[in-house]
């Protein structure tokens, strides 16, 4: 393979410096899966779960804690990679990618941890997502009713 197939210094440079843009994050994907410690965590899965949690114990903490641990590595192994290894365009794409949804997944499970302010948050936006919902099957059951 010959080094222009290759992305350039620039590129590079170009692609870490949107990775480390305020907000780059929003609107990125968080992997479905990530191996972590040799085994495939499911890691959408998982900050799902604890994200929608109206509250976490203690054990979630120490979940959420290792989970922030092993993803920090992990990002930082792949923005080494995005940072010094020869890569074509594409590659370079897909690492760009996961790198960005790893640091997504970091920051949604950084911000559960960040202050009781946001367990309240969490609470109200459980009771907000119930109040529609009960909404929801209220007007249901209104237009069953304006139908007959």
């Amino acid at each position: 393979m010959s080094d222009d197939k290759f992305i350039t210094k620039s590129e590079h440079a170009k692609l870490l410096n949107r990775l480390h843009k305020y907000l780059f994050w929003v609107g990125e994907q968080i992997p479905q899966m990530v191996d972590i410690d040799g085994g495939q965590v499911h890691l959408h899965k998982f900050v799902w779960k604890m994200v929608n949690k109206p509250d976490l114990s203690d054990e979630d903490k120490k979940q959420i804690n290792y989970c922030i641990v092993r993803i920090s590595e992990k990002e930082a192994e792949y923005e080494t990679d995005l940072r010094e290894s020869d890569l074509t365009p594409e590659d370079a794409k897909k690492l760009f990618n996961k790198t960005a949804g790893l640091l997504r997944a970091l920051m949604d499970l950084k911000e559960l941890e960040a202050s009781p302010k946001k367990k309240r948050l969490r609470k109200f936006h459980h009771y907000a997502k119930k109040r529609k919902i009960d909404d929801a099957k209220r007007l249901v059951k209104f237009l069953g009713k304006v139908k007959r």
